[in-house]
């Protein structure tokens, strides 16, 4: 009797099956992990755009405070999902990662400096790790544990898990507790493309916080694609997201967008190889003084801000209404359609009532006449926190609200805070 087509197809597929290597999770899991640490060694230092948003959680409607994070963590088990959203807040920043470090100021910023991201967006949770300490831990230390879990798809894509853990004495985990900074030991998965040996996908589940933390627990899932660097790709993340449960049940879910990435090639400095006429170098010229204190300052705003895209970060401008005068010497110090400069440095939406969102803005630099000059000012009208700190508020029960363009606010200028001053 002759074979059909199709017994024959069966007989054929069956033996190339059987032609395959065993699959080998060891063998998978130490060539990637080769593929990942060469690829983190050549990675040059470069930068990121990442934007921030975050929601704060209260705890069940007349739930009190649980005595430990076990009862915590099984309330959670029993009622998912069943949180009251109290605020939400976005973050633009820019981070700069070298050897898989993190340093961060806000996007756009000339410079970076020495002031620590938490120092700088002034407190609510966030987390550091997804752009490089997290695979150096896991990766490259030696001191991880690994064990695989199981294959599956992801669409076309054919996927290795494997779970880990590092120990807190090789972590570089750190979580604040009042005398500093501890590391904790903290565990997950990892999914790995089991044809190009990428790593896809990453969760980070820190729940062995220390009792001082005030944090029961933090999970963080990180995304991780090719991205161009300089001349080449590498492997970084594009989106990342944490939620952290927190010893009085509150919960805050943050999640973070990273975009722009290019290769950092640090500030430019301009040399002069030609001395000026004249046999000597000049000496440079003092930077432009302060506008001194006490002077009034009335704005508009010369572009909209939109809650739906505007964040802590952005830059916002205006434009100076009526002359500004040093009245004792009858010198005008700002024309009328001078530039000013500021920055949002927070963007808060407040759930509970009454409804409203919070825009807060410090003023930077002053440019008339072509020439920059540093500017500090408070505005009274606004409630803030902090000297130089104004705080808007805008009452309104939808989820969207845009400040329009010309919208009026009047500062007056004071010394320059102690820090700041040459």
């Amino acid at each position: 009797m002759k074979p059909s087509l199709g017994a024959c197809l069966f007989v054929a597929l069956a033996a190339a099956l059987l032609a395959q290597p065993p699959f080998d999770p060891t063998e998978l899991l130490a060539k990637a992990r080769d593929r990942i640490v060469a690829r983190a060694k050549r990675l040059p230092d470069y930068v990121c755009v990442q934007t921030v948003d975050r929601e704060y959680f209260n705890r069940r409607q007349g739930q009190h405070p649980p005595h430990s994070c076990a009862l915590i963590f099984a309330l959670n088990r029993n009622h998912p999902q069943d949180l009251p959203l109290r605020s939400t807040d976005r973050l633009r920043l820019e981070l700069k990662v070298s050897q898989g470090m993190e340093i961060g100021t806000w996007a756009g910023a000339s410079q970076f400096s020495s002031r620590s991201v938490f120092e700088l967006i002034g407190g609510g949770a966030y987390g550091t790790g997804a752009l490089g300490t997290f695979l150096g831990d896991i990766f490259e230390t030696g001191r991880a544990t690994y064990s695989f879990i199981g294959q599956g798809m992801a669409g076309a894509i054919k996927l290795a898990t494997y779970g880990y853990r590092v120990p807190a004495e090789s972590s570089h985990y750190q979580v604040k507790t009042g005398s500093g900074w501890t590391p904790i030991a903290f565990q997950g998965a990892f999914w790995i493309d089991s044809d190009s040996l990428d790593l896809r996908r990453l969760t980070v589940d820190a729940n062995e916080m220390p009792p001082k933390a005030g944090v029961c627990e933090a999970v963080t899932t990180v995304e991780y694609r090719n991205v161009r660097v300089g001349t080449g790709e590498f492997l970084l993340p594009v989106r990342s997201s944490m939620r952290m449960v927190n010893a009085d049940a509150t919960e805050t879910q943050t999640t973070a967008v990273y975009s722009g990435c290019r290769e950092y090639v640090g500030e430019s400095t301009i040399h002069f190889d030609q001395a000026p006429t004249g046999g000597e170098a000049q000496a440079a010229a003092p930077p432009p003084a302060p506008l001194p204190a006490g002077v009034s300052l009335a704005l508009a705003l010369t572009a909209p801000i939109d809650t739906d895209t505007a964040a802590a970060g952005d830059i916002v401008t205006a434009k100076v209404l009526r002359p500004a005068w040093n009245r004792s010497l009858k010198e005008i110090l700002a024309p009328a359609g001078a530039v000013v400069q500021g920055r949002i440095v927070a963007m808060q939406h407040w759930l509970n009532w009454p409804r409203h969102f919070t825009i807060a803005i410090r003023l930077d630099k002053l440019e008339a006449r072509g020439v920059a000059r540093p500017l500090y000012a408070r505005c009274p009208a606004a409630a803030g926190q902090a000297p130089l700190t104004a705080y808007f508020t805008f009452g309104t029960k939808e989820n969207r609200y845009v400040v329009p363009a010309g919208f009026q606010m009047n500062w007056i200028t004071v010394a320059p805070p102690a820090d700041e001053k040459k």
